[in-house]
């Protein structure tokens, strides 16, 4: 009878440890609590549906994963089942013309595009999220875009390092020819460490900036004759508009021949040693600490395209990096920048180091609310904007204001 007894009170406790190690094993979730994403804009979201979806992508860049869903039509998600880590979330929408006549009162309104992005969100296990509602903002749309960008370098038949073979080619995403004379081009400003959050500007918020801050800018076209740009027609703007894997005094390694490119960044110093090619040079608005080659970091840096009168550009303020965030061993120069409001951009893409460095965006959503990348230095690879459609035989580029989407990696430059 004892033994019985013993039996059933092993028995008895092998239930408990069970239940037991059941009810830890269910407490200790690999995955983030279920939280809900509310995304609106306007009237849209909260008393109007909107007509289709909008899309979020959250990528986990400590895991290097990727979730892409759809809300609801009033901008609703529920999130389950994501693995903790540091996010960034991109979301982007659209409304068409007569859902932005609803918000604006406007007859002529135009369609829009809607984005949203969050950098270094963290999601931890037992945590309630705090994203119950983000706002979206309605992105800039211009006519003049960025259609490639080379700015990462080559490598040369003895494996070393090349970097004058860069272009930026701007395009005419639309049928109607453009004046090019009000058209600047220029590289913001990249301080701070690699993969660090760049600098708080004055009278600014982080990631939600109303100015761009510019350390290299020039204009375009040098003269005041009239230069128009017909649609569907793209300019090439080099570096230095040489032969460069045509001649081995460059880098015959090199993916691009630059030597017809329409524009050339050389500024016409007695001091510049480097060759002026035939290409007509863009003339040199700003760079305080000119260095005769512009070569934007292999890393990637924010690009932009500028329209304004010489009156406005005139009016750019030049502003110095508060010295919280100086180096002392650099000349004062170095630390200069324009201060451009938001409105004379009429282009950007925020070009970072690989997928995991959003931290270090410059631009806030309206401008681009993703970011493209390379995804590696001295490689021979640009970024260019996927084709969206062919209209009455012109090709209408992808310009929702988000790189991560609009772009992707071309290993041959100037091939397409």
């Amino acid at each position: 009878m004892k033994e019985y007894i013993n039996r059933i009170l092993l028995l008895y406790l092998a239930v408990i440890v069970c239940t037991a190690c059941k009810e830890d094993t269910a407490s200790e979730s690999p995955y983030v609590k279920t939280f809900e994403i509310h995304l609106s804009y306007g009237i849209f979201g909260t008393e109007t549906p909107y007509s289709q979806p909008l899309v979020i992508t959250l990528t986990n860049n400590s895991e290097q994963i990727s979730y892409t869903k759809q809300t609801d039509k009033w901008g609703k998600l529920t999130l389950e089942k994501l693995l903790p880590g540091e996010y960034t979330i991109n979301a982007t929408g659209a409304l068409s013309a007569d859902e932005v006549a609803q918000i604006t009162g406007e007859e002529d309104a135009k369609a829009a595009n809607l984005v949203a992005f969050l950098s270094n969100v963290n999601l931890r296990i037992n945590e309630e999220p705090q994203l119950n509602d983000l706002k979206l903002v309605s992105s800039l749309t211009s006519t003049l875009i960025f259609k490639e960008l080379y700015y990462s370098g080559s490598r040369t038949p003895s494996s070393g390092t090349y970097r004058n073979d860069g272009f930026y080619s701007v395009y005419n995403n639309s049928p109607q020819p453009v004046l090019l004379n009000n058209l600047y081009i220029g590289s913001v400003e990249h301080y701070g460490a690699m993969n660090s959050p760049g600098p708080l500007w004055p009278n600014e918020e982080q990631g939600n900036y109303q100015n761009v801050y510019i350390r290299t800018l020039w204009k375009v076209v040098a003269g005041d004759e009239a230069v128009m740009l017909n649609g569907g027609e793209s300019i090439v703007i080099a570096v230095m508009a040489a032969p460069h894997n045509k001649d081995g005094q460059f880098n015959l390694n090199s993916p691009v021949d630059l030597s017809k490119a329409d524009y050339e960044a050389y500024s016409n110093d007695p001091a510049n040693n480097y060759t002026d090619y035939d290409a007509p040079n863009m003339r040199l608005i700003f760079w305080p600490d000119y260095s005769y080659l512009w070569r934007i970091s292999v890393f990637g840096q924010g690009m932009v395209l500028i329209s304004a009168s010489a009156d406005e550009v005139e009016s750019f303020e030049t502003v110095t990096l508060p010295e919280t965030f100086q180096d002392p061993f650099e000349d004062e120069e170095y630390w200069l920048c324009k201060k451009v409001p938001l409105k004379y951009v009429i282009d950007a893409v925020d070009l970072i180091q690989n997928a995991t460095s959003t931290n270090t965006k410059r631009f806030p959503p309206a401008l681009d609310s993703g970011f493209t990348t390379t995804d590696g230095i001295y490689m021979g690879r640009s970024v260019i904007r996927k084709v969206k459609s062919i209209e009455n035989g012109v090709t209408i580029y992808q310009d929702t204001n988000n790189s991560t989407d609009d772009f992707e990696i071309n290993e041959v430059p100037l091939s397409k």
